[in-house]
């Protein structure tokens, strides 16, 4: 965390007031980013087939012939919430053989894009990756319904490695509205936590099932599993993966295979 010391003061995360005891039992860490600046810049391009995070760079293109030692970039202060998962669930529930099988599918088809298009794999796709990355959609959805924004002003940013297993949710507009409060608030008593009921109950069902949920394949080159535009796929300026590596069933559990949602006891104790 970064208490606010001066007025401008571009970061300032502080832990959030408290209050979210569901929250509490999901998360080892809830922070409220009340100030950030971000800084995105143009470095070069792809065609045909886009790039995808943890590729080589050797498929991107430059946006100059000579460098002029400058890029064109725009600057973004809004606010956000910092979300870090619990620990001691989430390493129980990655090692389970049916999640490890279920991401697998995913990666072998990360590894077969890699092959075809001559490029190297630069990380592995796992079920952490895919719980992370498809709870950030779930929450930028329900945050879009409950404090005013379109979800093309929300924006993720995800902490996925051996040692951390986070999400940042925040602005992404570049006028005044990226730090109205609406986003913070979000963290505020009660209010995660049912975001995080309504959140995880409307990814439970979707419009397009039993084909979304039972889906082997779905998304760019097989990318995806459970997840369409009627439940977690976003406005692609919001998503930092291009809306791949997504799949609703490690937060609710497949047909006959209900331990493989992370969130699958938060579904079964609202059904009670």
């Amino acid at each position: 965390g970064k208490a606010e010391t001066d007025l401008d003061q571009e970061f300032v995360c502080i832990p959030s007031e408290g209050g979210n005891d569901l929250a509490a039992s999901w998360f080892d860490r809830i922070m409220v980013v009340k100030r950030l600046r971000e800084v995105r810049a143009l470095h070069s391009f792809t065609r045909v087939t886009s790039h995808l995070a943890g590729e080589t760079p050797d498929r991107r293109a430059q946006i100059y012939e000579t460098s002029p030692g400058w890029l064109p970039a725009i600057e973004v202060r809004g606010e956000g919430v910092f979300l870090d998962l619990n620990a001691e669930r989430l390493s129980s529930w990655e090692s389970d053989p049916a999640v490890v099988r279920r991401a697998k599918k995913i990666n072998d088809n990360y590894v077969r894009r890699a092959q075809v298009t001559g490029s190297v794999p630069g990380r592995g796709i796992t079920p952490r990756l895919l719980l992370i990355h498809t709870l950030a959609h779930v929450l930028i959805n329900q945050w879009s319904l409950d404090c005013g924004y379109p979800a093309a002003a929300l924006r993720e940013r995800l902490y996925v490695s051996d040692r951390m297993a986070g999400l940042l949710i925040y602005t992404a507009t570049s006028d005044s509205a990226g730090s109205l409060g609406g986003v913070v608030a979000q963290a505020g008593p009660a209010r995660l936590d049912e975001a995080l009921r309504e959140g995880i109950g409307r990814a439970s069902w979707c419009s397009a099932d039993p084909l979304c949920i039972e889906s082997d394949a779905t998304g760019v080159d097989a990318l995806n599993l459970a997840a369409c535009h009627a439940c977690a796929l976003l406005p692609e300026v919001s998503c930092e993966e291009m809306n791949l590596f997504l799949d609703r069933g490690v937060l609710i559990g497949v047909p006959g295979e209900a331990k493989v949602g992370f969130f699958a006891d938060l579904i079964a104790a609202e059904v009670q």
